[in-house]
């Protein structure tokens, strides 16, 4: 089967000899980088490694942010933790639905091919964006939350009549 992706397009040596051949395909069993000229690839490639960029940092930002004492410095950890996630997961977003659709308008470029699938790559960058989504949710739930601890002292008073 024929699969292209991002950084690679590959051929498996499985590949039925009744199937129209691909222009610009590799070998059987060979990859290459994808042959075909789209710009589209370039940028969904850009938006998802800057979106892995953003997410490394903010998840830095937030281990910083944990051990900290003052809570200001704390609360502006977070603060940019926050903003990168979320911005990490607009990202991921605009990649994942750039990609299908152009790949959708491009199709013709191919050959002639009826069925096309996604791999397991696609559903892990969209399990990678929720998870990305859920860690900023998290983030901005709990921004507020800082734990008081109280020690307690018990003082016994005890009634005049036993003072004597």
């Amino acid at each position: 089967s024929f699969r292209t992706g991002l950084f690679l397009e590959c051929t498996s040596t499985s590949e039925p000899s009744h199937a129209a051949p691909l222009r610009e395909a590799p070998l059987p069993g060979k990859c290459h980088a994808p042959a075909r000229d789209s710009g589209y690839i370039k940028a969904v490639a850009a938006l998802m490694i800057i979106a892995l960029i953003f997410t490394v940092v903010a998840f830095f930002l937030n281990i910083c942010g944990l051990s900290k004492s003052d809570i200001r410095r704390k609360y502006i950890f977070y603060k940019f933790a926050t903003y990168l996630a979320i911005l990490a997961v607009l990202l991921e977003l605009t990649a994942l639905i750039v990609f299908p659709a152009c790949f959708y308008v491009k199709m013709k470029e191919y050959g002639s091919r009826r069925d096309w699938e996604v791999d397991w790559s696609y559903g892990l960058a969209w399990g990678a964006t929720l998870f990305t989504f859920g860690a900023s949710l998290l983030l901005i739930c709990d921004k507020e939350h800082e734990e008081v601890y109280y020690k307690e002292k018990t003082i016994y008073n005890p009634p005049p009549e036993l003072m004597n």
